[in-house]
């Protein structure tokens, strides 16, 4: 909102013409007179969603004023030229009338004019230091949420029993750290640098220098890591069985549109900016605008629901410079945001609940239990979602951590579900979501037809199944190095590493026996390195165990004579004695289900830039 405030000696004003957007006026209040008047010239813009607390804000400010120059008698004028970001015509009467309803209370006497008529007026400004002035009120969800509290949090068992949080911040166990930290906000204290680090410059993964904070870039290894999870998030969106349209689009959005707008003040000031001329725009901070700006121009039937829509979409958010840490708080990331669009509750319910286990499984593929943050927007929604969350609780047979969001505040959700690890630090980290979104069909104006042709807007659910691409790689590399700490080798899954297998060479005479065997393995797609380099084998074989190499093989006399070889596991951490033949059937079993691309450098390590 934008207001001019001119202290005034006299105001008038008349009616001339209704505009289409009108309001209804009685004929007797078409001309007004005001002495002494402090006149609010008044501009709702597109951004003031929460009527209550912008009227809050602006009749604060306009109450000072008028204490601060003396005026009893206040004016609330509609005027579109202050700002070029418009409200609709409805929410600005909505929020006017607020204002005027909020002055009133203060004791003043407030007369509003009406929205929507061309009107021709007169003042007569007192001329003093203060009879002039220009405010700018700008009230985000996170400014309401301060004013009103961070919420409360509580602790459901499995039985349903809801308990204080205090019982379980004592319990060394991975739920006792969520308390703690998300709960209670114990800060855990400044730590030594994180291990998996040395995993990220392993495998060539760094912050880019030329790029603005919190941007990574990734080396061939990495991209070819970036590639393979970001095939597997499709994977695993499929996995649902929810029908799927993959889409793309552009990563900036016009604020000028209101939807756009009103879905980025919800966001809050995490946002990157770009302005061109006198228009803003903003990078996505997850695919939402493009899917969502598609599904409005579609012509949906309920034949054709639920449905889903995907893609992983580079997205971005400006967290600050000094909170940002490789892989897990980054300002460029890749969400693989998958939106199921569905009639009702009831069906929302039942693809949550699909959702929600596939989630849990992809960590327990790892070894990882989650722990479950479940956000609840108010004590309404857990009332009439409370049988659903003891459910879901239920089945997990352990407790949830419960948020429940401050009342007052225009939630596009009902729940929210974080899905936390614990990571080697101690730390909770959260990886997948999911949410039941109920506001969003009506912002963007997606709609379908029900079976009696009727207008519904739809329920969405938004979920990343596996958390963004790089969080995921942030959980594969936590479970190596605990693998590490508890006296194992640190591995990579089969099907994400970028070189499979290794051929090592004891001299020249044993390099086509070698490259037989590497032929074997590409034809059946499996990634392989060959180490033709002039060095001993004690080094080569060190070396493919510090670049985690999942299987090793040394090809001397020995193979030149016999099919059998010796096989490095490096999963196992020992050798094993097979033949070709078995070897590319148990890599074959081990990348099972999950997505395969070739090599993205030189098989040979001759050939390789160190």
């Amino acid at each position: 909102m934008r207001t001019l405030l001119i202290h005034a000696d006299r105001f008038q004003y008349s009616l001339r013409d209704k505009t289409k957007m009108a309001e209804e006026w009685p004929a007797s209040e078409g001309t007004n007179s005001f002495a002494e008047v402090l006149v609010a010239f008044t501009t709702v813009e597109g951004r003031d969603k929460d009527a209550v607390g912008i009227a809050h804000e602006a009749a604060d400010q306009i109450a000072e004023v008028a204490g601060r120059v003396d005026a009893e008698r206040i004016v609330v004028y509609p005027y579109a030229h202050l700002s070029g970001d418009l409200a609709d015509p409805d929410q600005a009467v909505t929020v006017l009338k607020e204002l005027e309803k909020q002055l009133q209370e203060k004791g003043l006497e407030v007369h509003r004019a009406a929205f929507g008529w061309y009107k021709s007026f007169d003042i007569s400004c007192k001329g003093h230091p203060l009879s002039e002035l220009s405010r700018e009120i700008v009230v985000s969800p996170e400014d309401m949420r301060a004013a009103m509290g961070e919420g409360t949090y509580s602790v459901m068992t499995p039985d349903g029993t809801i308990s204080d949080v205090e019982e379980y911040s004592s319990k060394d166990d991975d739920f006792g750290i969520v308390v703690s930290k998300e709960a209670l906000k114990i800060d855990l204290g400044a730590r030594k640098e994180p291990e998996y680090f040395r995993l990220c410059r392993k495998f060539g993964i760094s912050w880019e220098r030329m790029s603005d904070s919190g941007h990574m870039r990734w080396e061939p290894k990495a991209a070819l890591i970036f590639d393979l999870i970001s095939d597997y998030s499709l994977i695993a969106a499929r996995g649902t069985g929810i029908p799927i349209y993959l889409m793309k689009g552009t990563n900036m959005f016009n604020l000028q549109e209101p939807a756009v707008r009103e879905h980025a003040d919800l966001f809050g000031d995490r946002l990157y900016s770009v302005e061109e001329g006198k228009k803003r725009f903003i990078l996505r901070y997850a695919a939402c605008h493009q899917q969502f700006a598609i599904m409005r121009d579609w012509t949906i039937s309920y034949r054709q629901m639920p449905f889903g829509a995907f893609e992983v979409a580079d997205s971005y958010r400006l967290e600050q410079s000094g909170e940002c840490q490789l892989l897990f708080r980054v300002r460029r990331l890749n969400m693989p945001d998958l939106h199921i669009v569905c009639r009702d509750t009831e069906e929302a319910y039942d693809w949550f609940k699909k959702v929600h286990d596939r989630v849990m499984n992809e960590a327990k593929k790892l070894g990882i239990e989650y722990e479950m943050l479940i956000n609840i927007a108010g004590q309404k929604s857990f009332e009439d979602n409370r049988a659903f969350i003891e459910s879901l609780v239920r089945e997990m047979e352990r407790p949830a951590l419960l948020h429940f969001y401050p009342e007052g505040i225009n939630y596009y959700w009902t729940i929210n579900i974080e899905y936390m690890m614990i990571d080697e630090g101690k730390r909770p980290r959260e990886i997948g979501t999911v949410q039941i979104d109920i506001g969003n069909s009506r912002r963007f104006g997606i709609t379908y037809a029900d079976e009696q042709g009727g207008k519904q807007y739809p329920i969405i659910l938004h979920t990343a199944i596996i958390g963004t691409i790089e969080r995921y790689l942030y959980m594969i590399f936590d479970a190596a190095i605990k693998k590490e700490q508890s006296g194992g080798r640190g591995a990579l899954p089969v099907w994400m590493n970028p070189e499979q297998v290794r051929i090592l060479t004891v001299s020249e005479r044993h390099l086509e026996r070698a490259k037989d065997i590497m032929s074997s393995l590409q034809e059946n797609g499996i990634r392989v390195g060959l180490d033709d380099r002039v060095e001993t084998v004690g080094k080569k074989v060190r070396e493919a165990k510090q670049d985690w190499v999942s299987y090793a093989l040394v090809v001397g006399d020995r193979e030149l004579e016999s099919d059998r070889l010796k096989v490095y596991d490096r999963g196992e951490n020992k050798d094993i004695e097979m033949a070709l033949g078995q070897l590319i059937d148990r890599i074959r079993g081990e990348t099972k289900g999950y997505p395969n691309r070739p090599m993205y450098f030189p098989s040979n390590l001759s050939k390789r830039i160190v």
